[in-house]
């Protein structure tokens, strides 16, 4: 009588939760319509020449740099790219953010400023940690505060974090697109990464679809261009203009995900956005071949469930109950598919529950009854929402893959499949730790703070000349 009970109530929430997927699922397969739809050769990314970009006139740009206990990577964030970028430093400075109780990184950035001028140590006029947006405030603050003293403005205003690769002509592509542009933010890709790791790879998977799919598709519809944090741009009027309403504080201090709060006002001001997928003439898209901002992402469970934790609580809740639902047909799409993940990890969520009802279900089950139990027949409409969904999950697994082997080849590829697994269980705890930190946040009043994960930079041989001296003088 239990297990009867047991298997109709199955058979209900398997109902429910497959016509949901179902959903999801035509609505994952309207955005892959609509980028194939798009000619060919956008979707392959623009081409751009690396003498076109030097014939460019190199307009004055300041790199945001937040940093919050980043000792360990921030001097040689900052060697490396002073030295990686093809353009002429003194049209170029770097402000990178610090705290009064985080002496260790303030020191590595004093070192860095002894061999870089254009590298400029801020300090925020509190301790941390706050928020990151709170210390970009400081940041920007102080880049206002230089312009006065030296009698002259920037042109661009850039958002780069401690842990970036900075593609070497990414600051001439910025001065070729701002203006016309106010907010361009280039793609943000994993560096390269050894097969086994699966937590890091799932951000290789994400990342390549992402940036080299949906980006297209938002900007195309005319919806939301969200910031990642890194790699955007603005056109220093453009963002003087959203600060000058808020107290030359551009960025919201108690939102997690600062950055695509901005991208979001951008939006919703009427300013021009564009997603700058732009790549070298030669073999395809991967290989360096697209100027993007490259990083390793956490390659530990729990720092990638914090981490994603941090994007759905700012994204998903925080900017829902601040900014709510605002803006043409194409924005309201776009904070939707933003959203969303609260509902679909919640699906997933059922579904792996129903999976291990059904598994539980055949081996408890006695001899005969093991071959007679099934949650659907093929002939019912149940069986054919669940072999519907099973082939759209089989299409956009491929889809994944295809983007993957774009920028990482074959096996990579391959690899991205399983680790479909290992994202949706990291995508499922996050969403529960997020949903229950903001029920906190709400019923509290304690505010959220600044979780930062720890950061890794890859070695760079030709900065090491210069770091090695400041590294003796400091122990």
């Amino acid at each position: 009588m239990i297990l009867a009970f047991l298997d109709a109530a199955a058979r209900v929430l398997a109902y429910g939760v497959g016509a949901a997927i179902f959903l999801n699922g035509l609505d994952e397969l309207w955005v892959d319509a609509n980028y194939f739809l798009r000619p060919s050769r956008r979707r392959r990314g623009d081409t751009v020449s690396v003498a076109g970009l030097r014939a460019v006139p190199m307009k004055r740009i300041a790199i945001l740099v937040p940093a919050w206990h980043e000792a360990d990577v921030i001097e040689e964030m900052l060697a490396s790219n002073v030295l990686g970028v093809d353009y002429d430093p003194k049209r170029f400075d770097i402000f990178c953010g610090t705290y009064p109780n985080d002496l260790a990184t303030q020191a590595r950035v004093d070192a860095a400023a002894v061999y870089a001028p254009n590298v400029h140590k801020v300090v925020v006029p509190h301790d941390g940690p706050t928020s990151k947006a709170d210390c970009l405030n400081s940041v920007y603050r102080a880049v206002v505060q230089h312009e006065h003293e030296r009698g002259r403005r920037f042109d661009i205003l850039l958002l780069h974090d401690a842990e970036d690769v900075i593609h070497p002509l990414s600051l001439r592509l910025y001065s070729a697109l701002i203006p016309p542009n106010d907010f361009v933010q280039t793609p943000v890709f994993s560096l390269p990464l050894p097969t086994r790791r699966l937590v890091s790879g799932t951000y290789i998977d994400e990342f390549a679809e992402h940036h080299l799919k949906d980006m297209f598709v938002r900007e195309a519809i005319g919806g939301i261009v969200p910031s990642a944090g890194v790699g955007t741009a603005f056109a220093r009027d453009a963002l003087e203009e959203i600060a000058s309403s808020a107290a030359l504080s551009p960025f919201n201090a108690e939102s997690l995900t600062e950055d695509y709060e901005i991208g979001l006002r951008f939006r919703l001001a009427g300013k021009r956005m564009h997603f700058a997928y732009y790549a070298l003439p030669g073999a395809a898209a991967h290989r360096g071949n697209v100027i993007a901002t490259r990083e390793f992402f956490p390659s530990k469970l729990r720092a990638s469930i914090r981490q994603r934790s941090r994007w759905i609580l700012g994204i998903a809740l925080q900017t829902w109950a601040q900014l709510g639902w605002r803006g043409p047909p194409a924005v309201l799409y776009c904070l939707w598919r933003d959203r969303k993940a609260l509902f679909t990890n919640t699906l997933q969520l059922l579904a792996y529950a129903l999976v291990a009802y059904v598994a539980v279900r055949w081996c408890l089950a006695p001899g005969a009854a093991l071959e007679r139990y099934r949650l659907a027949a093929h002939d019912t409409i149940l069986g054919w929402l669940l072999a519907t969904n099973l082939g759209i999950a089989l299409w956009r697994a491929a889809m994944k893959a295809r983007f993957v082997e774009r920028l990482y080849g074959p096996w990579q590829a391959l690899l991205s499949v399983p680790r479909l697994v290992v994202g949706n269980v990291i995508a499922i705890v996050a969403m529960l730790r997020a949903v229950a930190q903001f029920a906190r946040h709400r019923i509290t009043g304690q505010p959220l703070r600044w979780l930062k994960t720890a950061h890794t930079f890859p070695r760079s041989p030709a900065a090491e000349p210069l770091m090695a001296p400041q590294r003796r003088s400091h122990v």
